[in-house]
């Protein structure tokens, strides 16, 4: 039976490659929040990737996010001696890794303590959950502390390289406090780097869409994700368009912040057989990960062949050695306006390509801040109507205390009043 191949220990860690997205949800677009999570993916040095999730009740977690990766790209740098003894040597351990997760936990808690006495505000108020992946020629070390999800291909076969860090209740996490490191409040351990082929961390905002929750199994969107990029038909305004789907405000656990990182191999690239385009998600069939992708196709520019753009340039070649032969000056000339509108038209290809680039992102973006307007428009026409009513109602109820009040009054002052008296008849 064919396997993937794996990567070899001797390849350059630079050629790696990925990238990560993280985007707004639909519950803070609408109350105007920043978006809380951030993420960074290393391919060049030292690949890495990390996601940060802030807490929501946290007034400045996303600036504890953002400090987070920039401490993280920053130690990474630092460490490189003691990582390439860890990562990079088959005779590397978990204690040594241990060592460096204690060192990082103290770093990014380092963070919050800092960002708390620049802005004079308790540290709580920057928490942040925090999952990474470093690579290296042996070992792959894992880090996480809260919520959020590290995937991993190995051996062909997606699986989340730690049980779901999760409170007593579905909703609660934790974050990293005073005294953490020695108190081993984190998650670590090292997975073998020849037999990966793929690493997705994401925050736990798309988690329902992108996995079985019932046990955290990954869905066939990451193998989606992982073949494509090897194949160099996924790019990373792929990742937007697929995060900003509708789908997601389809379903009421989709208002939260979404946050994917993405890391393959290079030796993968040409071993992979391709698949179908990650789907968009769908709430109806949330274990399947993918809905259709229609409107995605319909907004994509009608991109040439390699046939058609081979033909043209063949036609290109054809009149343009008639017009050198031809003794002919009109012919000449009639070749030259054809070439020159086969130019043009070449050039305006390229621009629709260039302008539809950011069409999906900026589209969705648009549909999902216009719903949000129209429907908060008709919950202010609907609270005015009901305000109106109550008002009406209120008057009516004040007018007939008011009439039952002075009727009374008004029939014994009109019999207390003295009559004129009848005169008689003559």
């Amino acid at each position: 039976m064919n396997t993937l191949p794996v990567p070899s220990a001797t390849i350059a860690p630079e050629t790696w490659r990925g990238f990560s997205a993280s985007i707004p949800g639909s519950g803070h677009i609408r109350y105007g929040i920043p978006c809380q999570d951030a993420s960074l993916v290393l391919t060049s040095s030292r690949p890495a990737l990390i996601v940060c999730d802030g807490r929501g009740s946290a007034a400045m977690s996303h600036l504890g996010s953002q400090g987070a990766t920039a401490a993280f790209k920053r130690q990474l740098s630092i460490m490189e001696p003691f990582l390439a003894r860890i990562l990079d040597r088959e005779e590397g351990g978990l204690e040594q890794w241990e060592k460096f997760c204690r060192i990082l936990y103290r770093t990014l808690w380092q963070v919050q303590l800092d960002l708390a006495e620049e802005r004079e505000m308790k540290p709580k108020e920057f928490d942040f959950t925090v999952a990474l992946a470093v690579v290296g020629k042996c070992h792959i070390g894992c880090f996480q502390v809260g919520d959020g999800s590290i995937v991993l291909r190995q051996n062909g076969v997606c699986q989340t390289a730690f049980p779901p860090e999760k409170g007593e209740f579905a909703n609660q996490t934790h974050f990293l406090r005073q005294g953490g490191e020695g108190n081993l409040t984190f998650l670590r351990d090292l997975f073998p780097a020849r037999e990966n082929s793929g690493i997705a961390i994401t925050s736990d905002g798309p988690e329902h869409l992108m996995f079985q929750l019932r046990d955290m199994t990954p869905g066939k969107v990451f193998d989606c994700f992982f073949d494509e990029l090897a194949e160099g038909e996924f790019c990373r305004q792929d990742l937007m368009d697929y995060l900003t789907d509708r789908g997601w405000n389809d379903d009421p656990r989709g208002a939260d912040d979404r946050s994917i990182a993405l890391l393959i191999p290079p030796t993968i690239a040409t071993a992979v057989p391709a698949t179908s385009a990650p789907a968009a998600p769908d709430p109806e069939s949330a274990d399947e990960n993918a809905v259709s992708t229609e409107e995605k196709e319909l907004a994509a520019p009608v991109v040439p062949s390699d046939e058609a753009v081979a033909d043209q340039l063949q036609e290109v070649a054809e009149t343009t050695e008639t017009s050198k032969s031809s003794p002919n000056q009109q012919d000449a000339d009639s070749t030259r306006r054809r070439i020159g509108g086969l130019a043009t038209c070449i050039l305006a290809i390229l621009l629709a390509l260039t302008t539809a680039a950011g069409f999906g992102y900026g589209w969705h973006q648009h549909s999902r801040l216009v719903a949000a307007e129209r429907k908060h428009a008709e919950s202010v026409w609907q609270l005015r109507n009901e305000l109106a009513s109550s008002k009406a109602e209120t008057r009516r109820l004040y007018s007939e205390l008011q009439r039952g009040k002075t009727a009374p009054s008004t029939d014994l002052t009109a019999a207390s009043e003295p009559q004129d008296p009848v005169p008689p008849k003559k």
